[in-house]
């Protein structure tokens, strides 16, 4: 999944108040809005914070990821996917969360053959979210 292909399946999610729409793309951020605003407990300022933490920590391990792929160490790449699969669920990025799962399942399998375009689309998600936190 791309950002370009959940277009769709952001369309029912709701859009926050306290995101100036000029930042605001819902196709290209792709969350679960709903969720965020039932984690954050309607917090607007909460939810920002959780998308900036979120952000830097995941920038951090898309860096880790792509070393542990590049040395081809199958268990580390399985442990920062599953990291990511679990983070980027639960607040709300659904999509990253589904390619996080992929990419985790093939490590299980001793498969680290999708893995470049797994974090190619990983990255492009967090790019994606750098740029609606500019």
């Amino acid at each position: 999944m791309t950002p370009q292909s959940t277009a769709s399946q952001s369309k029912n999610s709701q859009t926050p108040r306290s995101f100036p729409k000029k930042h605001y793309s819902k196709a290209a951020l792709g969350i679960d809005w709903a969720q965020l605003y039932q984690i954050s407990d309607g917090n607007q300022e909460f939810e920002l914070e959780l998308i900036k933490l979120f952000f830097v920590e995941t920038k951090t391990l898309l860096a880790d990821l792509s070393g542990a792929i590049g040395t081809q160490n199958i268990q580390k790449v399985e442990h920062i996917a599953h990291q990511i699969k679990g983070s980027s669920g639960n607040i709300g990025f659904r999509s990253m969360s589904a390619i996080a799962d992929q990419l985790e399942r093939q490590a299980r399998q001793q498969n680290l053959t999708l893995a470049p375009r797994y974090l190619q689309e990983l990255t492009q998600w967090i790019l994606e979210i750098q740029h609606f936190l500019e």
